[in-house]
Protein backbone atom coordinates (compact mmCIF):
# COMPACT_ATOMS: atom_id res chain seq x y z
CA UNK A 1 0.00 0.00 0.00
CA UNK A 2 1.78 3.36 -0.96
CA UNK A 3 2.17 5.45 1.96
CA UNK A 4 0.77 8.74 1.44
CA UNK A 5 2.56 12.17 2.54
CA UNK A 6 0.19 14.80 4.30
CA UNK A 7 0.99 18.52 4.54
CA UNK A 8 1.05 17.88 8.24
CA UNK A 9 3.41 15.64 7.95
CA UNK A 10 5.47 17.31 5.23
CA UNK A 11 5.88 19.91 8.13
CA UNK A 12 6.51 17.72 10.82
CA UNK A 13 9.35 15.99 8.64
CA UNK A 14 10.97 19.81 8.08
CA UNK A 15 10.64 20.93 11.52
CA UNK A 16 12.35 17.43 12.60
CA UNK A 17 15.03 18.05 9.71
CA UNK A 18 15.70 21.69 11.47
CA UNK A 19 16.38 21.10 14.61
CA UNK A 20 18.62 18.01 13.74
CA UNK A 21 20.41 20.56 11.55
CA UNK A 22 20.27 22.77 14.32
CA UNK A 23 21.14 20.65 16.78
CA UNK A 24 24.47 19.42 15.42
CA UNK A 25 25.03 23.82 14.38
CA UNK A 26 24.72 24.49 18.15
CA UNK A 27 26.86 21.49 19.73
CA UNK A 28 30.10 22.02 17.25
CA UNK A 29 30.01 25.72 17.85
CA UNK A 30 29.53 24.93 21.62
CA UNK A 31 32.74 22.95 20.97
CA UNK A 32 34.82 25.39 19.11
CA UNK A 33 33.37 27.99 22.25
CA UNK A 34 34.64 25.67 24.70
CA UNK A 35 37.88 25.24 23.63
CA UNK A 36 38.19 28.81 23.32
CA UNK A 37 37.14 29.53 26.70
CA UNK A 38 39.48 26.95 27.60
CA UNK A 39 42.29 28.57 26.14
CA UNK A 40 41.23 31.93 27.33
CA UNK A 41 40.60 30.93 31.19
CA UNK A 42 43.91 29.60 31.02
CA UNK A 43 45.79 32.35 29.56
CA UNK A 44 43.67 35.19 31.42
CA UNK A 45 44.53 33.17 34.70
CA UNK A 46 47.92 33.49 33.65
CA UNK A 47 47.65 37.42 32.81
CA UNK A 48 45.48 38.07 35.88
CA UNK A 49 48.09 36.76 38.15
CA UNK A 50 50.63 38.56 40.50
CA UNK A 51 54.01 38.12 39.75
CA UNK A 52 55.64 34.98 41.50
CA UNK A 53 52.20 33.93 42.65
CA UNK A 54 51.20 29.81 41.78
CA UNK A 55 48.41 28.15 39.34
CA UNK A 56 47.16 25.08 40.24
CA UNK A 57 45.17 23.74 36.97
CA UNK A 58 42.36 21.61 37.71
CA UNK A 59 41.99 18.55 35.37
CA UNK A 60 41.21 19.72 32.06
CA UNK A 61 42.35 20.44 29.05
CA UNK A 62 43.83 23.79 28.13
CA UNK A 63 44.88 25.07 24.40
CA UNK A 64 47.85 26.88 23.28
CA UNK A 65 49.53 28.87 22.35
CA UNK A 66 50.00 30.14 25.86
CA UNK A 67 52.70 33.00 26.65
CA UNK A 68 53.92 34.13 30.00
CA UNK A 69 55.21 37.07 30.49
CA UNK A 70 56.03 37.24 34.56
CA UNK A 71 57.56 35.02 37.07
CA UNK A 72 55.08 32.50 38.24
CA UNK A 73 54.46 28.85 38.48
CA UNK A 74 52.16 26.35 36.82
CA UNK A 75 51.55 23.19 38.49
CA UNK A 76 49.06 20.78 36.59
CA UNK A 77 49.45 17.52 38.92
CA UNK A 78 50.21 14.85 36.29
CA UNK A 79 46.23 15.19 35.23
CA UNK A 80 46.27 18.98 33.41
CA UNK A 81 46.51 19.10 29.35
CA UNK A 82 47.73 21.93 27.30
CA UNK A 83 47.17 21.31 23.69
CA UNK A 84 48.68 23.31 21.12
CA UNK A 85 46.28 21.53 18.66
CA UNK A 86 48.95 21.72 15.93
CA UNK A 87 49.81 25.52 15.52
CA UNK A 88 53.17 26.74 16.90
CA UNK A 89 54.11 26.53 20.39
CA UNK A 90 52.00 25.27 22.80
CA UNK A 91 53.82 27.66 26.00
CA UNK A 92 56.37 30.42 25.22
CA UNK A 93 57.96 32.15 28.27
CA UNK A 94 59.82 35.40 28.14
CA UNK A 95 60.16 36.26 31.77
CA UNK A 96 62.26 35.08 34.22
CA UNK A 97 61.54 33.08 37.75
CA UNK A 98 59.14 30.76 35.58
CA UNK A 99 58.58 27.01 36.80
CA UNK A 100 56.58 24.82 34.62
CA UNK A 101 55.58 21.62 36.38
CA UNK A 102 53.86 18.43 36.30
CA UNK A 103 51.80 19.06 33.20
CA UNK A 104 51.07 17.05 29.81
CA UNK A 105 52.31 19.03 26.58
CA UNK A 106 51.09 18.28 23.63
CA UNK A 107 50.54 18.46 19.63
CA UNK A 108 52.48 21.57 18.97
CA UNK A 109 52.97 22.77 15.48
CA UNK A 110 55.36 21.30 12.47
CA UNK A 111 56.83 23.88 11.10
CA UNK A 112 60.71 23.12 11.29
CA UNK A 113 61.79 26.59 9.78
CA UNK A 114 59.51 28.32 13.18
CA UNK A 115 61.14 25.41 15.56
CA UNK A 116 57.38 25.10 16.78
CA UNK A 117 57.95 23.44 20.39
CA UNK A 118 56.24 22.17 23.39
CA UNK A 119 57.80 24.51 25.75
CA UNK A 120 59.92 27.47 23.64
CA UNK A 121 61.70 30.08 26.35
CA UNK A 122 63.41 33.43 24.81
CA UNK A 123 66.39 35.24 26.66
CA UNK A 124 65.31 34.49 30.23
CA UNK A 125 67.35 33.16 33.58
CA UNK A 126 66.14 30.58 36.35
CA UNK A 127 63.49 28.96 34.71
CA UNK A 128 62.74 25.02 35.83
CA UNK A 129 60.73 22.52 33.49
CA UNK A 130 60.13 19.36 35.97
CA UNK A 131 58.06 16.21 35.56
CA UNK A 132 56.36 17.29 32.23
CA UNK A 133 55.40 14.91 29.65
CA UNK A 134 55.98 16.27 25.95
CA UNK A 135 54.76 14.12 23.64
CA UNK A 136 53.63 14.72 19.57
CA UNK A 137 55.82 18.12 19.60
CA UNK A 138 57.91 18.68 17.25
CA UNK A 139 60.78 19.85 19.30
CA UNK A 140 60.79 19.23 22.94
CA UNK A 141 62.24 21.97 24.57
CA UNK A 142 64.13 24.43 22.27
CA UNK A 143 65.87 27.34 24.24
CA UNK A 144 67.69 30.72 23.39
CA UNK A 145 69.53 32.81 25.72
CA UNK A 146 68.58 30.39 28.59
CA UNK A 147 70.38 30.72 31.94
CA UNK A 148 71.15 29.06 35.38
CA UNK A 149 68.24 27.17 34.72
CA UNK A 150 66.39 22.96 35.49
CA UNK A 151 65.13 20.93 32.91
CA UNK A 152 64.63 17.85 34.70
CA UNK A 153 62.74 14.77 35.27
CA UNK A 154 60.72 15.54 31.82
CA UNK A 155 59.73 12.19 29.31
CA UNK A 156 59.89 13.79 25.54
CA UNK A 157 58.82 12.32 22.42
CA UNK A 158 58.53 14.24 18.62
CA UNK A 159 55.82 13.67 16.55
CA UNK A 160 56.47 9.94 14.93
CA UNK A 161 57.58 10.52 11.78
CA UNK A 162 59.49 7.70 10.34
CA UNK A 163 62.70 9.69 9.00
CA UNK A 164 64.23 10.32 11.73
CA UNK A 165 65.45 13.72 10.38
CA UNK A 166 62.24 15.20 10.24
CA UNK A 167 61.61 14.84 14.00
CA UNK A 168 62.30 18.16 16.06
CA UNK A 169 64.79 17.95 18.70
CA UNK A 170 64.03 16.99 22.11
CA UNK A 171 65.88 19.33 24.12
CA UNK A 172 67.66 22.22 21.68
CA UNK A 173 69.67 24.71 24.21
CA UNK A 174 71.08 27.60 22.05
CA UNK A 175 73.60 30.19 23.56
CA UNK A 176 72.22 29.01 27.19
CA UNK A 177 74.94 28.86 29.81
CA UNK A 178 75.53 27.41 33.38
CA UNK A 179 72.40 24.88 32.83
CA UNK A 180 71.45 21.38 34.29
CA UNK A 181 69.84 18.94 32.40
CA UNK A 182 69.18 16.19 35.36
CA UNK A 183 66.77 12.91 34.92
CA UNK A 184 65.03 13.26 31.69
CA UNK A 185 64.13 10.39 29.32
CA UNK A 186 63.56 11.28 25.64
CA UNK A 187 62.30 8.89 23.32
CA UNK A 188 61.25 7.73 19.53
CA UNK A 189 63.12 11.96 18.81
CA UNK A 190 65.97 13.59 17.02
CA UNK A 191 68.36 15.15 19.24
CA UNK A 192 69.11 16.50 22.61
CA UNK A 193 71.52 19.37 20.75
CA UNK A 194 73.35 21.76 22.86
CA UNK A 195 74.84 24.36 20.73
CA UNK A 196 76.95 27.71 21.33
CA UNK A 197 76.92 26.74 25.26
CA UNK A 198 79.20 27.24 28.20
CA UNK A 199 79.40 25.17 31.39
CA UNK A 200 75.78 23.15 30.85
CA UNK A 201 75.63 19.91 33.06
CA UNK A 202 73.57 16.87 31.81
CA UNK A 203 73.19 14.39 34.36
CA UNK A 204 71.07 11.00 34.68
CA UNK A 205 70.62 11.53 31.01
CA UNK A 206 68.60 8.75 28.94
CA UNK A 207 68.28 8.63 25.08
CA UNK A 208 66.33 5.68 23.31
CA UNK A 209 65.49 4.93 19.63
CA UNK A 210 67.00 8.66 18.52
CA UNK A 211 69.48 9.93 16.28
CA UNK A 212 72.11 11.75 18.40
CA UNK A 213 71.90 10.96 21.95
CA UNK A 214 73.51 13.83 23.18
CA UNK A 215 75.11 16.18 20.57
CA UNK A 216 77.50 18.80 21.33
CA UNK A 217 78.60 21.85 19.13
CA UNK A 218 81.04 24.32 19.25
CA UNK A 219 80.42 24.01 23.09
CA UNK A 220 82.82 24.48 25.75
CA UNK A 221 83.46 23.21 29.81
CA UNK A 222 80.48 21.48 29.19
CA UNK A 223 79.79 18.16 31.59
CA UNK A 224 77.93 14.67 30.90
CA UNK A 225 77.55 12.68 34.17
CA UNK A 226 75.60 9.27 33.88
CA UNK A 227 74.17 8.94 30.79
CA UNK A 228 72.41 5.60 29.09
CA UNK A 229 71.56 5.52 25.74
CA UNK A 230 70.43 2.43 23.52
CA UNK A 231 69.35 1.84 20.06
CA UNK A 232 70.40 5.50 18.63
CA UNK A 233 72.39 6.51 15.41
CA UNK A 234 75.05 8.01 17.15
CA UNK A 235 74.67 7.84 20.99
CA UNK A 236 77.00 11.11 22.11
CA UNK A 237 78.70 13.49 19.51
CA UNK A 238 81.43 15.95 20.10
CA UNK A 239 81.99 18.30 17.15
CA UNK A 240 84.00 21.63 17.19
CA UNK A 241 84.36 21.55 21.61
CA UNK A 242 87.31 21.82 24.07
CA UNK A 243 86.80 21.04 27.63
CA UNK A 244 83.77 18.49 27.56
CA UNK A 245 84.21 15.87 30.18
CA UNK A 246 82.26 12.43 30.05
CA UNK A 247 82.02 10.47 33.40
CA UNK A 248 79.91 7.82 33.76
CA UNK A 249 77.91 6.44 30.20
CA UNK A 250 76.51 3.18 29.31
CA UNK A 251 76.05 3.26 25.31
CA UNK A 252 74.87 0.18 23.79
CA UNK A 253 73.01 -1.07 20.41
CA UNK A 254 73.84 1.62 17.92
CA UNK A 255 74.13 -0.78 15.03
CA UNK A 256 73.21 0.67 11.86
CA UNK A 257 75.82 0.82 9.21
CA UNK A 258 77.41 4.06 10.28
CA UNK A 259 76.31 4.30 13.97
CA UNK A 260 78.45 5.30 16.32
CA UNK A 261 78.55 5.16 20.45
CA UNK A 262 80.76 8.41 21.16
CA UNK A 263 82.25 10.15 18.22
CA UNK A 264 84.86 13.22 18.07
CA UNK A 265 84.53 15.44 15.62
CA UNK A 266 87.51 18.70 15.60
CA UNK A 267 87.30 18.35 19.43
CA UNK A 268 89.81 19.30 21.93
CA UNK A 269 90.50 18.00 25.66
CA UNK A 270 87.95 16.00 25.90
CA UNK A 271 87.78 13.54 28.83
CA UNK A 272 86.03 10.42 28.51
CA UNK A 273 85.81 8.34 31.65
CA UNK A 274 84.22 5.70 32.79
CA UNK A 275 82.61 4.87 29.85
CA UNK A 276 81.22 1.57 28.37
CA UNK A 277 80.29 0.96 25.23
CA UNK A 278 79.22 -2.67 23.70
CA UNK A 279 77.45 -3.92 20.25
CA UNK A 280 77.94 -1.00 18.19
CA UNK A 281 79.14 -0.23 14.96
CA UNK A 282 82.32 1.87 15.83
CA UNK A 283 82.64 2.31 19.59
CA UNK A 284 84.41 5.39 19.03
CA UNK A 285 85.21 7.42 15.97
CA UNK A 286 88.01 10.32 16.37
CA UNK A 287 87.94 12.67 13.31
CA UNK A 288 90.92 15.27 13.48
CA UNK A 289 90.57 15.21 17.43
CA UNK A 290 92.41 16.74 19.18
CA UNK A 291 92.13 19.70 17.00
CA UNK A 292 93.88 22.63 19.06
CA UNK A 293 97.41 22.26 18.63
CA UNK A 294 99.43 21.24 22.09
CA UNK A 295 96.10 19.61 23.25
CA UNK A 296 95.22 16.13 23.91
CA UNK A 297 91.71 13.84 24.35
CA UNK A 298 91.74 11.42 27.30
CA UNK A 299 90.03 7.84 27.56
CA UNK A 300 90.12 6.57 30.92
CA UNK A 301 88.74 3.59 32.27
CA UNK A 302 86.33 3.13 29.99
CA UNK A 303 85.03 -0.32 28.26
CA UNK A 304 84.41 -1.53 25.04
CA UNK A 305 82.86 -5.02 24.48
CA UNK A 306 81.86 -6.50 21.50
CA UNK A 307 81.78 -3.96 18.84
CA UNK A 308 82.67 -3.82 15.30
CA UNK A 309 85.49 -1.62 15.45
CA UNK A 310 86.34 -0.38 19.21
CA UNK A 311 88.35 2.62 18.11
CA UNK A 312 88.41 3.97 14.53
CA UNK A 313 90.67 6.69 13.61
CA UNK A 314 90.45 9.28 10.47
CA UNK A 315 93.18 11.64 11.45
CA UNK A 316 96.71 12.20 10.48
CA UNK A 317 99.40 12.37 12.73
CA UNK A 318 99.33 15.88 13.82
CA UNK A 319 96.83 14.96 15.83
CA UNK A 320 98.09 11.96 17.50
CA UNK A 321 97.73 13.20 21.16
CA UNK A 322 94.75 11.14 22.19
CA UNK A 323 96.12 8.80 25.46
CA UNK A 324 94.37 6.24 26.25
CA UNK A 325 94.70 4.31 30.06
CA UNK A 326 93.17 1.46 32.06
CA UNK A 327 90.31 0.86 29.01
CA UNK A 328 89.38 -2.78 28.18
CA UNK A 329 88.90 -4.00 24.63
CA UNK A 330 87.05 -7.97 24.76
CA UNK A 331 85.29 -9.32 22.23
CA UNK A 332 85.49 -6.21 19.22
CA UNK A 333 86.07 -7.62 15.83
CA UNK A 334 88.63 -5.11 15.34
CA UNK A 335 89.84 -2.95 18.15
CA UNK A 336 91.37 -0.48 15.75
CA UNK A 337 91.25 1.09 12.24
CA UNK A 338 92.56 4.00 10.98
CA UNK A 339 92.06 5.73 8.04
CA UNK A 340 92.80 9.54 6.48
CA UNK A 341 97.07 10.41 6.44
CA UNK A 342 100.36 8.60 7.27
CA UNK A 343 98.36 5.26 7.76
CA UNK A 344 101.88 3.37 8.64
CA UNK A 345 102.14 5.84 11.21
CA UNK A 346 100.94 5.00 14.96
CA UNK A 347 97.86 6.39 16.98
CA UNK A 348 97.61 7.41 20.65
CA UNK A 349 99.34 6.88 23.73
CA UNK A 350 98.65 3.64 25.07
CA UNK A 351 99.28 2.63 28.57
CA UNK A 352 98.10 -0.38 30.86
CA UNK A 353 95.06 -1.38 28.48
CA UNK A 354 93.14 -4.83 28.47
CA UNK A 355 93.75 -6.28 25.68
CA UNK A 356 91.69 -9.97 25.33
CA UNK A 357 94.03 -10.45 22.22
CA UNK A 358 97.23 -10.69 24.02
CA UNK A 359 98.93 -13.70 24.28
CA UNK A 360 101.90 -12.68 26.52
CA UNK A 361 103.07 -13.59 30.29
CA UNK A 362 103.14 -12.15 33.78
CA UNK A 363 106.12 -14.10 35.17
CA UNK A 364 106.76 -11.59 37.77
CA UNK A 365 102.98 -11.54 38.56
CA UNK A 366 102.49 -7.99 38.67
CA UNK A 367 99.04 -7.86 36.77
CA UNK A 368 101.25 -6.55 34.06
CA UNK A 369 102.17 -8.45 30.69
CA UNK A 370 106.31 -9.02 30.40
CA UNK A 371 106.37 -7.73 26.46
CA UNK A 372 104.47 -4.97 25.31
CA UNK A 373 100.86 -5.36 23.28
CA UNK A 374 101.19 -4.17 19.28
CA UNK A 375 97.81 -3.78 16.87
CA UNK A 376 99.13 -4.36 13.46
CA UNK A 377 97.67 -3.94 10.32
CA UNK A 378 98.84 -6.83 7.46
CA UNK A 379 97.82 -4.83 4.30
CA UNK A 380 97.94 -8.58 2.53
CA UNK A 381 94.41 -9.09 4.63
CA UNK A 382 91.28 -8.06 2.08
CA UNK A 383 89.05 -6.97 4.41
CA UNK A 384 90.96 -4.70 5.37
CA UNK A 385 90.26 -2.61 2.21
CA UNK A 386 87.36 -4.49 1.20
CA UNK A 387 84.87 -3.93 4.66
CA UNK A 388 82.08 -6.15 2.82
CA UNK A 389 84.27 -9.29 3.19
CA UNK A 390 83.50 -8.70 6.47
CA UNK A 391 80.35 -9.98 6.32
CA UNK A 392 82.56 -14.03 6.28
CA UNK A 393 84.27 -13.32 9.55
CA UNK A 394 84.14 -16.52 11.18
CA UNK A 395 84.07 -18.83 7.78
CA UNK A 396 86.78 -20.93 7.85
CA UNK A 397 88.47 -19.90 4.40
CA UNK A 398 88.46 -16.54 6.26
CA UNK A 399 90.16 -17.76 9.40
CA UNK A 400 92.84 -19.59 7.08
CA UNK A 401 93.67 -16.20 5.93
CA UNK A 402 94.05 -14.48 8.20
CA UNK A 403 96.30 -16.78 10.34
CA UNK A 404 98.65 -17.08 7.36
CA UNK A 405 98.87 -13.80 7.20
CA UNK A 406 100.13 -13.80 10.64
CA UNK A 407 102.40 -16.79 9.79
CA UNK A 408 104.21 -15.66 7.11
CA UNK A 409 103.12 -12.06 6.29
CA UNK A 410 103.31 -11.31 2.41
CA UNK A 411 104.50 -7.57 3.52
CA UNK A 412 105.43 -5.60 6.30
CA UNK A 413 102.62 -5.39 8.85
CA UNK A 414 102.04 -1.51 9.74
CA UNK A 415 102.35 -0.95 13.68
CA UNK A 416 98.72 0.82 14.78
CA UNK A 417 99.50 1.26 18.15
CA UNK A 418 101.61 -0.39 21.05
CA UNK A 419 100.63 -0.22 24.90
CA UNK A 420 104.21 -1.59 26.42
CA UNK A 421 102.29 -2.51 29.82
CA UNK A 422 99.24 -4.00 29.48
CA UNK A 423 97.11 -5.68 31.45
CA UNK A 424 96.69 -9.41 32.53
CA UNK A 425 92.65 -8.30 34.13
CA UNK A 426 90.24 -6.20 33.19
CA UNK A 427 90.32 -3.18 34.59
CA UNK A 428 86.56 -2.90 36.51
CA UNK A 429 85.10 0.58 36.12
CA UNK A 430 83.49 2.70 38.43
CA UNK A 431 79.99 2.92 39.09
CA UNK A 432 77.87 6.56 39.61
CA UNK A 433 74.86 5.86 41.88
CA UNK A 434 72.02 8.08 39.90
CA UNK A 435 72.14 11.33 41.60
CA UNK A 436 75.61 11.23 42.48
CA UNK A 437 77.59 14.83 41.53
Amino acid sequence: MKKLYTASTLKLNLSDSFALIFTAVLSIFLLLSSSSRASNRLQDMIDKAKPGSVINLPKDIYYGDVVIKKPLTIDGHNEAIIDGEGKGNVITVHSDNVTIKNLIIQNSGDQGWEMDAGIAVKKANHIKILHNTIKNCLYGIQTKYMNHSLIAYNDISSKPYKQVGLRGDAIRLWWSHHDLLKGNYIHDSRDLIVWFCRHDTIQDQTTVRSRYGIHFMYSNYDKVINYRGDHNMVGMYDMYTTHVEIDGALITNNTTVTAIGLGLKDASNLVAKNVTVEHCTRGVFIDESPYEPGMSCKFINDRFYYNTIAMDFNTDINRNKNIFTHDDFVGNFKDIRVSGGMLDKKRGIWYKNYWDRYEGFDRNGDGIGDLPYFEMKYSGIIAEDNPSVMLFNGSPIFTFIKFIEKLVPFSQPSILLVDRKPLMHLYLPKLHKKGDN
